[in-house]
């Protein structure tokens, strides 16, 4: 994940890249903030960042929010965007489910939680995972094991980055009795190795934990960007589906079903609204209108430099009826998986025809 994938903290970024320019990034930090500001994500493209081989510089003149960045291009950024790179760990909250009946940890859950956080594209809050692993009403802890488990990656040398980095969800559901082994190392770390703690509940984290973390505080975003980052993401999975309608239909079917059907009448009212925002949005800026902001701002480089030269003087009206007609199906009740199908087919034709 890069920074260029975070809604709104920009000054939170920059904050972070310039500690890192003055070579002053603590071996251990405390990312805190309510659930909604996502927390997870912005840790997750920090790391990321650290260990990029090729970091990206920008220049005043470039006009961007932020003043660097990781490529996405080098080995490290690959490893990362998988979660899969050797120098990158996870602990977080676990329990027993139906494939682990007794002495759960997070090193037997990895494979899970590696899945999970890269369907959610690093939004992830700790319901949405008890949910992925379907407990019911048992709740996780991070407990002995874990901290085992910590000491034992932690004691050997980084594989190939500059920086071993352990990041730790949800810190506050640390058991008790875990809490000496981690003070211990988080006050005797092994060199070249960072930790970053991230909580949604800085009040139930144990004092000795605060008093040797750097703390970062993460604003809390607003709520309609939260949701238009949300619908951003979708719109985007949609559309690139949309495209392949052609030869791809299964693929069509199975987005609608998994992420439009569900979230009800308002929702896929809201979104399609959103869709039309952002078809206008393009169109303007395309023209050369001046608007307020990219609602693409925020989504990868390749949509959003590839999507604008689909829209045409040709099209574009007849993608607002679309749009509209799609909207006006759903308030009369329509069949929501029927109404976003043919949606989807005549987008697809719409923005491939010649």
């Amino acid at each position: 994940m890069q920074f260029s994938q975070i809604i709104e903290q920009h000054n939170l970024i920059n904050y972070l890249i310039r500690v890192y320019d003055q070579r002053r990034v603590s071996h251990a930090q405390l990312f805190f903030g309510e659930e909604a500001s996502k927390s997870f994500a912005l840790t997750l493209a920090y790391a990321q960042f650290l260990n990029c081989s090729n970091k990206i510089r920008y220049k005043p003149e470039d006009n961007n929010l932020i003043i660097a960045d990781s490529c996405g291009k080098c080995p490290s950024c690959k490893k990362f965007s998988t979660l899969s790179h050797p120098d990158l760990h996870f602990i977080f909250p676990n329990t027993t489910t139906k494939r682990i009946d007794s002495k759960s940890s997070s090193e037997l859950l990895i494979s899970e939680f590696r899945e999970f956080v890269l369907k959610q594209k690093g939004l992830i809050t700790i319901n949405d995972w008890y949910d992925f692993l379907d407990v019911g009403n048992k709740q996780g802890t991070i407990n002995v094991r874990d901290a085992n488990s910590i000491i034992k990656v932690l004691s050997v040398k980084s594989y190939e980055a500059k920086y071993k980095i352990m990041i730790i969800w949800c810190v506050d559901k640390l058991y008790y009795d875990a809490a000496p082994k981690l003070l211990k190392i988080l006050e005797e770390p092994y060199e070249d190795t960072i930790f970053l703690l991230i909580t949604d509940d800085r009040e139930n984290i144990l004092p000795t934990i605060l008093s040797r973390t750097q703390l970062v505080k993460i604003p809390k975003l607003s709520q309609k960007i939260e949701k238009d980052n949300k619908y951003l993401i979708l719109f985007v999975e949609w559309l690139r589906n949309c495209f392949l309608c052609k030869t791809k239909i299964a693929d069509v079917v199975k987005i609608i079903e998994k992420d439009i059907v569900n979230i009800g009448r308002e929702e896929q009212k809201q979104f399609l609204g959103f869709a039309l925002e952002v078809f206008q949005n393009s169109f303007a800026h395309k023209i050369g209108i001046p608007t307020k902001n990219s609602l693409l701002e925020n989504c990868d480089d390749k949509f959003k430099s590839n999507f604008p030269s689909f829209i045409t003087e040709n099209n574009i009206e007849q993608i607002y009826k679309e749009l509209d007609r799609s909207i006006l199906h759903i308030e009369r009740n329509g069949n929501a998986k029927m109404i976003f199908l043919d949606l989807s087919i005549k987008l697809g034709f719409l923005l491939t025809i010649k």
